[in-house]
């Protein structure tokens, strides 16, 4: 298995232009006896590749919370459920950590709506290129499931669009998210909007 991601895994947000970019893997190991189901928890073996190195479709998000990932020595394809994956915590979103790499981003949610959509977005980009978990943490923890959620969907919307860009040219990856981020491109202005709509409704105590 690989890229899975648990809660002890770090990720975080690189920007580029102001704009989501990559989200980058800052710890790739997964340790044994984590907390995030990545045990075999949510599960399905696929079968196998095939002889030889997994093609791009063998690591990829099959959707907002599905995960497939292949094994590059052995060849064999598991999906994931990421809802299963992150045990007692929400799954943000199935995300691609690069191009060739995927995981589930388990996060904690507040008890309060402080922010909204926009706000946890502006919130995430205010991290930087190199966040500590601390930071993203405190962001998610200033709003709901369902805000995270809403936010997942759009991040999701714009990197399964720009997948194939960012496979085939790296750098022209964050002019492609950027537009689909802001819902110009890719088929993510609904998600947008939905995001847009999306505000805080509790003060910050």
């Amino acid at each position: 298995m690989r890229s899975l991601a648990s809660p002890a895994l770090t990720l975080a947000l690189a920007l580029a232009a102001g704009a989501c970019d990559f989200f980058q893997e800052l710890d790739s190991a997964e340790s044994a006896g984590t907390t995030g189901g990545t045990s075999g928890g949510g599960a399905t073996d696929t079968g196998t590749a095939g002889a030889g190195p997994c093609g791009p479709a063998d690591d990829t998000c099959l959707d907002q919370d599905r995960l497939r990932t292949c094994d590059p020595a052995t060849g064999e394809v598991t999906e994931y459920d990421c809802a299963a994956v992150c045990g007692g915590t929400l799954n943000f979103t199935c995300l691609m950590v690069t191009p060739q790499d995927h995981a589930c981003w388990c996060v904690e949610p507040g008890a309060q709506k402080v922010y909204g959509c926009k706000d946890l977005e502006a919130c995430l980009q205010g991290c930087g290129a190199d966040p500590t978990d601390a930071c993203a943490n405190q962001c998610f923890g200033r709003t709901t499931a369902e805000t995270i959620r809403t936010y997942g969907a759009l991040v999701h919307c714009a990197q399964a669009a720009c997948e194939p860009t960012c496979e085939a040219d790296v750098t022209a990856c964050a002019a492609c998210l950027e537009s689909a981020m802001a819902g110009t491109s890719g088929g993510c202005a609904l998600a947008r909007s939905v995001c847009d709509a999306d505000t805080g409704d509790e003060p910050w105590p």
